[in-house]
């Protein structure tokens, strides 16, 4: 439980990291363009908030306020991507693979295991946690190529057998 919450807070400071890193770009951007007066500082205040509407109106686009990707397009900037929920990621993991419709608490097994074989085989450096991340999907990646299997990334009935994680999942 400590670990969850541990991610999820660094997920959560990421994710305002990142926010922080467009606003101040939003802010740049409409400094440049004269619609905002102050320091690009990347915090989000009134005086933002005034500026995106006044270059809303200017553009004609709909009037909130707030950073849509309408606006953001219209600046030029794109609009960051989301991050995948943790069931999408499980999800995607076992596309192809017998697990894709087992329960959460299997797959979260399954993915550990995995991490942790990957990890004992010198494919794998990331934490040992169950969750689905891009240097699982690239270790998974450079396992399945080294044993001339199809380079997906995800957990699939070869690469399950291969890495001795192939069980029938529980009965509900």
């Amino acid at each position: 439980m400590k670990t969850l919450l541990l991610a999820l807070l660094c997920l959560a400071s990421l994710t305002a990291a990142r926010a922080n890193d467009l606003v101040q770009t939003v802010q740049t951007k409409l400094a440049k363009l004269g619609y905002y007066q102050g320091k690009p500082d990347g915090q989000w205040g009134a005086q933002t908030a005034a500026a995106v509407r006044r270059f809303q109106v200017a553009k004609e686009l709909r009037v909130t306020g707030e950073l849509n990707p309408a606006t953001l397009n219209a600046l030029g900037i794109e609009p960051p991507a989301s991050p995948k929920s943790k069931a999408a990621a499980l999800a995607d993991i076992f596309v192809g693979g017998p697990y894709l419709s087992a329960p959460p608490e299997f797959q979260v097994n399954i993915v550990k295991k995995a991490q942790q074989n990957l990890k004992l085989l010198g494919f794998y450096n990331g934490a040992i946690n169950g969750t689905p991340n891009a240097a699982l999907t690239d270790a998974l990646r450079a396992y399945q190529k080294s044993n001339r299997f199809k380079a997906t990334g995800r957990l699939d009935n070869t690469t399950l057998q291969a890495l001795d994680l192939f069980s029938p999942p529980p009965q509900d």
